[in-house]
């Protein structure tokens, strides 16, 4: 459920510049911008992926939602930020491409979908263009470790919205990126986090966390207790970290000045 409302938020707060869908239509509509594209492992293993977005964009998303799949709200946030002149690959892990109306089957093989991660962002990459991983939820923000760890050499930042603290020290090594954490303090307690930056913190990996002491309702656009300024406020966030991504020189410019940006 949470999945969904944060997804849903992020939906109606990133813009309205250009989008595929006409405001008011919501999340049924099936008019998306962008299109399937079957790629392929290095063993030749198939998966499909949504691929959206300018292909001039200075920054590529690779979109990881978790285990709904490609579905609806996903498609649609994947247009959405595209219009905003990011290129996004959206990708699943989990089963089927499109799966509006049911949850897909767990993760059983890391393997796997680390091959898949490392192909969708071979896609996604071009000259110039700087690679962000971005999850959501625990499925999804864990992926998004994974994805960076997995191909860490081309991958400049990694997205945890709501979720990712729980990953072990030994992903946590593996990590070359600038980290962003979005958390809510209702499904995140203190605790989790603090352990989450102490793993960062002894291997000396860049994180920026910002910490909300709100519920996660206040950005759910459909419930009576949605905060358009907190919405905005969160993108606001995530749009700030991906102009530092775009502009980051990894090979010239030392990591210590983004480390632990904290805000709350």
């Amino acid at each position: 459920m949470l999945r969904w409302m944060i997804a849903i938020a992020l939906i109606a707060f990133v813009g309205t510049r250009a989008f595929a869908h006409e405001s008011g239509q919501g999340l049924s509509c099936k008019a998306f911008a962008g299109e399937f594209v079957q790629l392929a492992t290095k063993n030749h293993g198939q998966f499909q992926v949504y691929r959206t977005g300018p292909t001039a964009a200075a920054i590529g998303i690779l979109l990881l939602p978790g285990r709904s799949g490609l579905d609806e709200p996903t498609l649609a946030w994947a247009d959405r930020l595209g219009a905003e002149g990011y290129r996004v690959v959206a990708v699943n892990l989990y089963g089927k491409a499109r799966a509006p109306k049911s949850r897909a089957a767990p993760l059983n093989n890391q393997r796997r979908a680390d091959a898949e991660e490392r192909s969708a962002i071979h896609f996604l990459s071009a000259p110039g263009r700087k690679i962000v991983t971005l999850g959501w939820g625990s499925a999804g923000a864990l992926q998004s470790l994974e994805a960076s760890a997995a191909d860490s050499a081309d991958v400049s930042g990694t997205v945890l919205f709501d979720g990712g603290v729980s990953a072990p020290a030994s992903l946590v090594q593996r990590i070359k990126s600038l980290v962003l954490l979005v958390a809510f303090n209702s499904t995140t307690p203190l605790p989790k986090l603090q352990a989450f930056e102490g793993r960062m913190r002894l291997y000396g990996k860049p994180l920026t966390v910002h910490y909300y002491n709100v519920s996660p309702k206040t950005v759910d656009p459909t419930g009576p207790d949605f905060s358009s300024s907190i919405a905005q406020e969160i993108w606001a966030q995530v749009d700030s970290f991906f102009g530092r991504v775009q502009f980051l020189c990894r090979r010239c410019a030392p990591y210590q000045n983004y480390l632990f940006d904290y805000h709350n």
